[in-house]
């Protein structure tokens, strides 16, 4: 209790007691004067300005505590009715409204009207009103956290509250005082931080790549399905557990190096490392985060064996493009040579006095390559095609064969064109010889079968004769020479043919 308000009082009655203590006397003094009729009378008025006097002086006092407690009252209720935080004060026996004040009307919706007609089970959703039942029995009579509950708006709207109360007594009424404070918005920002926790946790655990997470010490923070599934290990033996204590194999690796790199200085790394704990090689990478290290790692060994066997066949490949004279290469889009063999790169430099890797499409004439580009434009289009062409080469005919071949991609879209040239001279030649012989052979026909069979059917006529008449052998003999040399022309001629017959190789 305040000392002050007792203080008053004290001062009255000891100034009273002082003043009796003092006036007694002196009243028995003067009364020997006064007649006795009149001492009486002074006594008692006296005892009627002191009673006065005091009544007067508690009066006043009571008077100012009772300004004072109107005062506090009013404040009480300004306090109330003008804070911006939502109260009310409830029976507790029946839960009806006694008091609410403008937060609350304004955030609920009701008026006063209204909200002094209503129960505060009527502000929460019919499924939250049997638990509130149940606590609001177990709510201790002094102040009381009550927790997290949710309430209803006059338009339905549902929305969080946390509610704090305290048992009071409101005009002679057991009730509770409640504030109400509105966490509708951070329980629900709670609420979609939780969902999109768990969506990326169900990311994290559907993904093919192992993933874990380590503290600043080492530690297991989080492990998914993955990397329970590639090290055999189930997450609750290794959380909370020094990564290089279970698997000190790592150490002996580039492992421990890159991660500790990662954590020292804040960057991300990215490696490749055979794993002689399981056999496998993995793809491995490391991203500081603020708790410490996000570790993804996946088995690439069906890729690395394929990868050392696309290099091996690839070495096969040039090897074998690189055996042969004819000139292999491929162009882009932009005429850029994307690889070449190395009868191709002789070429070049041949052409252009060069090294490859100096080149460009400036350093060829204009008129070797002006037909070239317009091959490889008719190739851009989807086109495959062949050209033979004709050139001087070192004072010689040389004839070329060149074919163009789109190259495409998945979407069957033209990325480039691969093209291939050799040399057909000596098969041109050839060609040209078999045609020579062909001709002169049609030549030996054409005189077997025309200019042959006339000395022939001569010679045998004029035999048929000298074999019916024998008197005329004297005239037949100069015919049968004549035929017989005309005949041995002809097999002079087939033999100067036969003779510039040379075989096909």
């Amino acid at each position: 209790m305040d000392r002050s308000k007792l203080k008053s009082p004290f001062v009255i009655i000891a100034a009273a007691l002082g003043w009796a203590f003092v006036a007694d006397p002196l009243i028995s003094h003067l009364a020997q004067r006064l007649e006795p009729g009149h001492r009486d009378l002074f006594r008692s008025l006296n005892d009627f300005i002191v009673l006065l006097v005091v009544s007067l002086l508690l009066y006043h006092r009571i008077s100012r505590q009772a300004r004072e407690v109107r005062k506090t009252r009013d404040d009480y209720r300004r306090l109330f009715e003008e804070i911006p935080v939502p109260m009310f004060i409830f029976d507790s026996r029946d839960f009806r409204f006694l008091a609410v004040n403008t937060a609350a009307r304004n955030h609920y919706g009701y008026s006063r009207a209204e909200f002094l007609q209503l129960k505060v089970t009527d502000i929460r959703p019919p499924e939250e009103v049997p638990a509130f039942l149940a606590a609001v029995q177990q709510v201790p009579g002094c102040y009381a956290d009550a927790g997290r509950w949710l309430h209803r708006k006059k338009n339905g709207d549902t929305f969080y509250v946390r509610i704090f109360s305290h048992h009071i007594v409101f005009e002679g009424t057991p009730a509770k005082q409640t504030l109400v404070v509105d966490i509708d918005e951070k329980v629900r920002t709670e609420k979609a931080l939780e969902e999109k926790t768990a969506e990326l946790e169900n990311v994290l655990e559907s993904m093919t790549d192992a993933f874990y997470t380590v503290d600043h010490d080492w530690n297991f923070t989080y492990i998914n399905k993955e990397y329970e599934r590639v090290q055999g290990q189930n997450r609750a033996r290794l959380l909370g557990k020094n990564v290089w204590e279970l698997f000190p194999y790592g150490k002996e690796h580039r492992y421990f190096e890159e991660y500790d790199r990662a954590l020292r200085e804040q960057v991300s790394v990215h490696f490749e490392e055979f794993n002689t704990f399981n056999g496998m090689w993995v793809s491995a990478s490391a991203y500081p985060i603020k708790s410490g290290l996000a570790i993804y790692f996946r088995d690439i060994t069906p890729e690395k064996l394929m990868r050392e066997k696309s290099v091996r066949d690839g070495q096969n490949l040039r090897a074998i493009i690189n055996n042969t004279r004819d000139l292999i290469w491929s162009v882009d889009r932009d005429f850029n040579i994307i690889t070449g063999n190395g009868a191709f790169w002789e070429r070049v430099e041949q052409l252009t006095g060069k090294r490859p890797e100096t080149i460009s499409n400036s350093d060829f004439e204009q008129d070797i390559m002006r037909p070239i580009l317009d091959s490889y434009r008719r190739a851009f289009r989807g086109e495959a095609f062949l050209v033979i062409r004709e050139r001087e080469l070192d004072g010689h005919k040389r004839f070329e064969e060149l074919s163009f071949n789109p190259i495409v991609d998945q979407q069957q879209e033209v990325t480039g064109v691969n093209c291939f040239l050799r040399d057909i001279t000596r098969q041109r030649e050839h060609v040209e010889q078999i045609e020579k012989q062909n001709d002169k052979l049609r030549q030996i026909a054409w005189i077997q079968s025309h200019q042959l069979r006339v000395p022939v059917a001569n010679i045998l006529g004029l035999a048929e004769v000298s074999r019916l008449d024998c008197s005329a052998k004297d005239e037949l003999i100069p015919l049968f020479c004549m035929e017989a040399k005309r005949l041995d022309e002809l097999i002079r001629e087939i033999t100067a043919l036969t003779q510039d017959l040379d075989g096909p190789g």
